[in-house]
């Protein structure tokens, strides 16, 4: 038993450790540091990161099962390229459930739950025109729908689109060239939280699908 209790801060450090290993690595695929297709080898993000190889395998595994990474037979791990059919996946799934959950908010949300995304397009309309503002808009996109997913009270599709929102978060950047789709973004999910707000659970729909359906449409233009 004193020996099992020893091992649990070492458990528990290997465990911190391999969940920073994956958000570093994850940030930097979902803002292409790391470029669709380039090759990732253990020892050399170990060194790079300052981590041990084992949380670094870790976390390329996490990242292998949330379709960030593919891990080759005999050829190592390299970063899963973008497609335009795998692109067109994800925005068919989004459109299939992100309108529903925003007209389960919509007929869910209280009137002190309305302050969290209130705060968070707020943030996010400061940063329009920032430093590293594509980095930090996702950042604030990935909030702002975490927020809609986690008030419609499906544990399964918070987490199921969560990692939707990572894969297509990728393509932030391939809208870049899109001087306007920053600016549309802001203005769309304004327009979705007030049908939240007004619990107008069709407009709060309608606003989802229209803004999934413009995104769409930005990144066909750049492909």
């Amino acid at each position: 038993m004193a020996r099992s209790a020893q091992n649990k801060p070492d458990e528990g450090k290997r465990t911190s450790l391999a969940q920073e290993a994956y958000e570093v690595l994850k940030r930097r695929i979902i803002t292409t540091e790391y470029a669709p297709g380039v090759a990732l080898k253990e020892a050399q993000i170990s060194a790079d990161l300052g981590f041990g190889r084992n949380p670094v395998h870790h976390a390329l595994h996490r990242l292998s099962r949330e379709a960030l990474v593919e891990i080759r037979p005999r050829k190592g791990v390299i970063v899963r390229p973008v497609s335009l059919d795998e692109i067109a996946q994800i925005i068919e799934a989004r459109l299939l459930t992100e309108p529903h959950c925003a007209a389960r908010a919509a007929s869910l949300v209280s009137q002190a739950g309305l302050q969290e995304p209130t705060r968070i397009l707020a943030e996010a309309e400061r940063e329009v025109d920032g430093e590293r503002r594509i980095e930090k808009l996702i950042h604030y996109d990935n909030a702002f729908h975490s927020w809609i997913l986690k008030t419609a009270g499906n544990q399964v599709l918070e987490e199921v689109l969560g990692q939707l929102q990572d894969r297509s978060a990728r393509s932030w950047f391939l809208s870049l060239s899109d001087d306007g789709h920053a600016q549309r973004v802001q203005e769309q999910h304004k327009q979705i939280l007030r049908a939240i707000g007004a619990r107008d659970s069709d407009g709060a729909a309608d606003a989802a699908r229209l803004h999934i359906e413009s995104f769409r449409d930005t990144i066909l233009k750049v492909i």
